[in-house]
């Protein structure tokens, strides 16, 4: 760790606790009672094809070296785990085969490349559908956690092993390695498991502990606040086209890590200093409480938004919300990240949304507010 435990936790829990209050403040909950009963079993299967559709269809445009697919893969790649979610509203065994088709493909994905973070994200949220469709007991659900969190420490600790065997070495990546990797550190662990290698990777990859300690330790020692100009200019990055502006923000830009940290990263390497460190780089201690408060008032307002607007209107739009909020709940995002995920996603989400009801035309949907 850069800093003391004691200075990190200074920080970072008021920080925080800000971001927290400001979502639960403005809050307004949304009556979803029997919501998931109104979703139209058609209207799910038929949104569930035109997901898949698209993203392997970008897919494979990437794998056949299109040039400039990247980007846009970046947000395609993740409509077929929303997809999936649509075939929970119109179960068949053909629907089922198709979702199984896609979540072996994410575990296959993650053993091949070693990031596992993905299927963590999308299996987690994928739970959370199912629990909330057929209303799991909190038994169910706190089960899930119980099994989650081993399974989480285990990858945490053989990933940085798994990584330099099949990134670096010669080893063939797949489960068999995994499990060959996994059972000598269980052999070579003697500490507790509060204590053990796992957890406290784990914990340091949840909170972000090193990139933040690094950013407390140099700013504004060795860097000034930036005051506000440096996410001025994510803003400008998430609403300007890169063909017009090409010389705008890059998302996960070594630059901006070595600045405000002073540490310089390998060039294969892309590292953020998070959202937490955005707002520290940009307006200092207290300034900083104040824009997290801020920050989690306009997420509560955004989702509010998205409820009211296009889901008691569509029931079946709900699995939108993982898609525009997802890169919140992930480690290593900064500002830039989430801001641009949302505002691109959203985009993407109107599209598909004109273009399901040009393909699949309906009479008009009474709101279920009303």
């Amino acid at each position: 760790m850069p800093i003391k435990q004691e200075q990190l936790f200074e920080y970072v829990i008021p920080a925080l606790l800000c971001l927290f209050a400001g979502v639960f403040v403005f809050n307004k909950d949304v009556d979803v009672t029997n919501l998931f009963a109104k979703i139209d079993r058609k209207r799910a299967a038929t949104l569930g094809h035109l997901l898949l559709v698209i993203s392997y269809f970008f897919d494979l445009l990437l794998f056949l070296g299109v040039p400039g697919i990247q980007s846009i893969v970046s947000f395609t790649y993740y409509l077929k785990f929303i997809g999936s979610m649509c075939y929970l509203f119109a179960p068949s065994t053909t629907h089922y085969l198709l979702i199984a088709v896609v979540y072996l493909g994410l575990i296959l994905e993650a053993l091949r490349g070693g990031v596992f973070i993905d299927f963590f994200v999308w299996s987690t949220y994928f739970f959370l559908v199912i629990s909330l469709k057929y209303n799991f007991s909190l038994k169910i659900r706190t089960a899930f956690i119980f099994i989650a969190i081993p399974l989480i420490v285990l990858v945490q600790s053989v990933k940085k092993e798994y990584r330099e065997a099949t990134w670096t070495g010669k080893r063939e990546s797949g489960a068999g390695l995994f499990k060959e990797l996994a059972e000598k550190k269980q052999n070579r662990e003697d500490d507790p498991f509060g204590k053990s290698e796992g957890v406290i990777r784990t914990v340091g990859r949840l909170n972000q502990g090193w990139h933040l300690g690094l950013v407390l330790r140099w700013v504004p020692r060795n860097e000034e606040f930036a005051n506000g100009a440096d996410m001025l200019g994510d803003i400008e990055g998430t609403v300007l086209p890169r063909i017009f502006f090409p010389e705008k923000k890059i998302i996960g830009s070594q630059d901006k890590f070595y600045k405000y940290t002073g540490h310089k990263l390998r060039k294969s390497t892309s590292m953020t200093i998070g959202v937490i460190g955005d707002f520290y780089i940009n307006y200092g201690r207290i300034g900083s409480f104040i824009g997290l408060f801020i920050f989690g008032a306009i997420i509560a307002r955004m989702l509010y938004f998205f409820m009211r607007k296009h889901v008691l209107t569509d029931p079946v739009n709900i699995i939108w919300i993982p898609f525009l909020f997802s890169y919140l709940v992930r480690a290593n995002n900064d500002f830039y990240v989430v801001i641009n995920s949302f505002v691109k996603g959203y985009l993407i989400f109107l599209f598909i949304n004109f273009l399901r009801k040009q393909l699949w035309p309906t009479p008009g949907v009474r709101n279920l507010s009303q």
